[in-house]
């Protein structure tokens, strides 16, 4: 018994579109480039992955590993530092050239600098009594006692009491103090008090003013005052601890 298939309407009109789609083809001289295309589709070679090239392989023979470069010393090699400037370091350069060529300049105009030590600078302004009291105290040992002062009462690091017994030993012996920075010094023979000794009993003030006006006449102190500033106060100081105590 033979069963006869019937078509599903969508598939008998399928059918019918692509019978009047080859007929028009035909109409057109289409129908035999169209089985050409289908012919030359159907011998293609399959197509390469993406991303695969057919490049003969290498032997891991033949491949060759880049070295890392080399590393050196320059310490080892004995090559110099070099070091360049930057802007900000080439402008502060200049300026400190000019400023120590003004410096000099300045120095060697006033190397005969001189100025005149007050005829009352050691005159003190202590009364006979004061003064008793004075020399008794220090019992003919004013660096000694001044040291103790320093260590005791008015204390301060040992840095700063070494500059300050410096400065004032200088002053008792009648050495004076000289600035001797290259590049703030005083000129040639400014000394301070030179050839003057300086006791606990003189006018302590009447020196402060004195090393004011020597350092506006030959030179500022760039060292925070431990020139004469700072030893000349301390030096005050103990007189009045003497004093009053």
């Amino acid at each position: 018994m033979t069963t006869t298939h019937q078509l599903s309407p969508y598939e008998q009109f399928r059918l019918d579109r692509i019978k009047r789609n080859e007929e028009r083809l035909a109409s057109l001289g289409l129908a035999e480039a169209k089985q050409a295309i289908k012919t030359s589709s159907s011998r293609r070679q399959p197509s390469t992955p993406s991303g695969q090239l057919n490049r003969p392989k290498r032997s891991s023979s033949t491949m060759v590993t880049p070295s890392p470069p080399s590393r050196s010393s320059r310490r080892l090699t004995h090559k110099p530092v070099q070091y360049e400037p930057l802007m900000d370091d080439t402008t502060s350069i200049r300026k400190k050239i000019k400023l120590s060529a003004k410096k000099k300049a300045t120095t060697s105009s006033n190397s005969n600098l001189k100025y005149a030590v007050p005829m009352d600078i050691t005159s003190s302004p202590l009364s006979d009594k004061e003064k008793a009291i004075v020399c008794k105290k220090i019992e003919g040992d004013f660096l000694g006692k001044f040291e103790d002062y320093l260590t005791n009462v008015d204390t301060l690091s040992y840095q700063n009491k070494r500059n300050v017994l410096r400065q004032i030993t200088k002053l008792a012996t009648g050495e004076g103090i000289r600035y001797d920075s290259k590049a703030y010094g005083w000129p040639e023979n400014c000394v301070f008090l030179g050839g003057i000794k300086v006791g606990p009993t003189d006018d302590i003030l009447k020196l402060m003013d004195h090393g004011r006006e020597c350092e506006e006449k030959w030179g500022e102190d760039h060292g925070n005052g431990w020139l004469l500033s700072h030893p000349l106060k301390k030096l005050y100081m103990f007189q009045r601890y003497l004093l009053e105590e």
